[in-house]
């Protein structure tokens, strides 16, 4: 395995910094923390007496929509003395900007087990979500005339970041198969792109510094990239030389394949066979990480899919000149993020652990496995509602006539839905070009069914670019109560297809 030092990361990646940030100097007033016996009168932090919060309890299922804290469920204790790692005395004092280290030791150890980086002189860097990730890790990369290249749907609120940064967004083409080894980021339209950048439709924008992509149940197709086309872009990335930024909120929620014979067949409940290993083997996609021989990919993991949105907590994963950058970003706006979110997280997690440790204090690596336990319940769950969604909407009239079909996704908590264009509208020379149009009628139609839903152009990085792919309409499996709630609105949906169509 190849080993980077400091100097040579910051040699190789200064080039790929923004103008404003490699112009950035962090001005410090205070000096480290003193040794044993000094009394402390430097820092501006409040004594551990004056905070209100003397204890927190916590009852945690055993299981996603566990009615009430079960005899199986956890019990965790925190007060200003335990855990001795990370006591209250500490989480809700001002913390390291970088993280707490408890959970940055859990956080490399997570990446180790599951996505160990093909070399070394990387590191985590904690931060308030995935978006406050985004936007220090575009703010540290991007100058005005900076361009970054992402799949020609995606988060759109990532398009809103490099914009804001002056610099300029292009779309890669996607191929939106049900193949598992053809769906995604379109391998020959972007080496193609790329080796022809000089005469090509953005000649008049400098080359791409970074490629931003939800690599796995991408948000909104529910795609995922085969480890083929990653190695592929890998190398299209090492001739190119550009950033791989890699965001992976739904990786952990994997889809075993959908079973129309056995509709409710759930891999996650059935299986008897599986652990923890075998669903890191064998279910989940290796990341970008495993194959980063360059030191070249910047990956984001965060807890709001797997935890609670609400704590604002993710980490950022990037060789150590890289996450130096976004820690000097950090440390002059929004300094560490809540140290009572790092506190939560960490100290169920450890409790987790203990399920998997002879010892009283789990290792960083029972806890791993108690967190990868907990997440493959939660992604057991998200499967069953995959399966109660699919089944209810292959059953409604508006499918079975031919409608709309089903974009099956292999990961995470969307589904698209395309609407099966009759012959006379497809013979339209300007059918694509009203399609945001189309969209909209289709969207009303379904909003007087009782359903909302996002539309597909509404997320595309071009509209016009995309006119011929991206009418289609995402729905999220997440959210309902429960599965009659999750049937009804697919009832809704195929009614608001029937009344779409029948007015065309």
């Amino acid at each position: 395995m190849v080993k980077y030092d400091f100097e040579t990361l910051r040699n190789r990646y200064s080039s790929f910094l923004s103008r404003r940030d490699a112009a950035k100097q962090l001005v410090k007033f205070w000096d480290n923390p003193p040794g044993p016996g000094v009394i402390e009168l430097a820092g501006g932090m409040p004594n551990s007496g004056f905070f209100p919060v003397d204890t927190i309890d916590l009852h945690v299922v055993s299981q996603p929509f566990e009615e009430r804290h079960s005899q199986n469920g956890l019990k965790v204790h925190m007060d200003k003395n335990e855990p001795k790692e990370m006591p209250l005395s500490m989480s809700l004092q001002y913390t390291n900007t970088e993280g707490m280290e408890p959970l940055l030791s859990f956080a490399r150890k997570m990446v180790e087990c599951i996505n160990q980086p093909a070399y070394e002189g990387w590191d985590v860097c904690m931060t308030s979500g995935s978006s406050d990730a985004m936007y220090k890790i575009f703010e540290v990369l991007c100058d005005e005339d900076s361009t970054v290249m992402m799949e020609e749907f995606t988060f759109s609120p990532v398009i809103s970041n490099v914009k804001l940064q002056g610099a300029n967004v292009i779309p890669v083409k996607m191929q939106l198969s049900a193949n598992p080894e053809e769906q995604g980021i379109d391998i020959d339209r972007l080496a193609d792109l790329l080796d022809n950048w000089s005469v090509g439709p953005y000649k008049h924008l400098n080359k791409p510094k970074a490629l931003y992509t939800v690599s796995t149940g991408q948000n909104p197709t529910g795609m995922t990239l085969s480890l083929a086309k990653r190695n592929r872009i890998y190398e299209i990335a090492q001739k190119h030389d550009f950033i791989i930024v890699e965001d992976d909120p739904y990786g952990y929620l994997f889809f075993p394949p959908y079973d129309t014979k056995e509709p409710m067949k759930n891999a996650y409940w059935d299986d008897k066979s599986l652990t923890v290993q075998k669903y890191v083997d064998e279910y989940l996609v290796k990341s970008f990480l495993t194959i980063d021989t360059d030191a070249r990919v910047i990956r984001l993991e965060t807890f709001s899919k797997l935890y609670a949105p609400g704590l604002r907590l993710s980490f950022v994963v990037a060789n150590k000149f890289l996450t130096e950058r976004i820690f000097n970003m950090s440390e002059v706006t929004t300094r560490a993020p809540s140290g009572v979110s790092q506190a939560l997280v960490y100290s169920v997690i450890k409790e987790m652990g203990k399920r998997h440790s002879s010892e009283p204090e789990p290792s960083v690596e029972s806890m791993v496995t108690g967190w990868l336990e907990w997440l493959m319940k939660v992604a057991g769950h998200y499967a069953h509602r995959r399966n109660i969604a699919f089944k209810a909407l292959y059953e409604t009239e508006g499918y079975k006539e031919g409608l709309f079909q089903v974009m099956e996704p292999s990961a995470g908590m969307f589904i698209d839905l395309k609407p099966c264009w009759p012959q006379g509208e497809l013979s339209r020379s300007d059918h694509y070009d009203l399609i945001t149009e189309k969209m909209d009628q289709l969207n009303q139609s379904l909003l007087k069914s009782g359903v909302q839903v996002v539309l597909g152009y509404r997320m595309a990085v071009d509209v016009k670019a995309s006119k011929d792919t991206c009418d289609f309409v995402r729905i999220t499996i997440a959210y309902a109560n429960d599965d009659a709630q999750i049937i009804e609105a697919c009832h809704r949906i195929g009614k608001g297809f029937q009344v779409f169509f029948s007015r065309m």
